[in-house]
């Protein structure tokens, strides 16, 4: 009796822990996208507005700010140590924990083997690193394996290791436990923990999916042109065309959307990891 008190106060302070996280993750997320969404547009709703919006970061149409959404930038710099901690926990897990379901000791071994590929590729294998030159056979343009970036990474090659990829973890990360509850076929409580380690992981799942679908419907139907989206007057910017401008708020247009995506994806892989580790000392 004593010993479940104890383990129900372990897993509710773990629980604890990641609605905290959840809170500054939102709260983080809405001062992130406020800042982006001035300092790329802040300059001509100014203009338009400039009694109402009369205060603003952006001087013109900058874009992104490189600090945070370049390539080595402070979003890809987290998502690197988000990678890299949830590794160093899958591995320690699975060298240090003795588990007799064949199933979990697949599924480690197969994330473990995923996460490491995924984290080598957003460093391009060392490159971003060690500078080293990167080979010919990706600066070729006539070759398969010709990167856009010329950067040595496969993700940047073509939509076979980019887009697929990404639908499987988008797949995984929003709609896995979802599917898995309306369908309630297998019966396998192994494969239950796999899916839903913790209920509370559904948060993350929400937030994936309220900020990736009108990403999807809005660049599926081709309706975002970011020509029509500034109108001049004599070489002088007048005013947005709203329209454009609604749909560049909505799919996050002013912010490099891969970017947040990955890094909202790699957080549900820690903190899947987290609740993973967990049941399994706990069954």
């Amino acid at each position: 009796m004593i010993y479940t008190s104890k383990l129900l106060i372990f897993i509710m302070s773990i629980e604890k822990k990641f609605l905290f996280n959840i809170k500054i993750l939102l709260i983080s997320l809405l001062l992130l996208l406020i800042y982006s969404f001035d300092y790329s547009l802040g300059w001509g709703m100014n203009l338009m507005f400039p009694k109402i919006y009369f205060f603003t970061y952006g001087v013109g149409n900058q874009g992104w700010n490189l600090l945070i959404w370049s390539e080595n930038g402070v979003v890809e710099t987290l998502q690197i140590i988000i990678l890299f901690i949830t590794l160093l926990i899958l591995i320690n897990l699975y060298l240090n924990k003795k588990l007799k379901s064949k199933l979990i000791n697949v599924f480690l071994l197969i994330e473990i083997i995923g996460i490491t590929y995924i984290f080598f590729e957003e460093i391009s294998w060392g490159q971003h690193f060690i500078k080293f030159k990167t080979p010919e056979l990706f600066l070729d343009k006539s070759s398969f394996l010709f990167n856009k970036q010329e950067e040595f990474n496969l993700h940047n090659t073509s939509n076979l290791f980019n887009e697929l990829p990404r639908s499987l973890i988008l797949i995984w990360c929003s709609l896995s436990i979802l599917l898995y509850r309306s369908i309630n076929a297998l019966k396998i409580s192994n494969f239950a923990i796999i899916i839903e380690p913790n209920k509370n992981l559904l948060i993350l799942s929400y937030i994936i999916l309220v900020l990736s679908v009108p990403d999807l419907i809005v660049n599926k139907l081709e309706l975002i042109d970011n020509s029509k989206l500034f109108i001049f007057n004599n070489n002088n910017f007048e005013r947005y065309n709203l329209y454009q401008l609604f749909l560049s708020v909505i799919t996050l247009n002013f912010v490099r959307f891969s970017e947040l995506q990955e890094l909202l994806f790699y957080y549900y892989f820690f903190w899947h990891t987290v609740f993973f580790k967990d049941k399994l000392e706990n069954i």
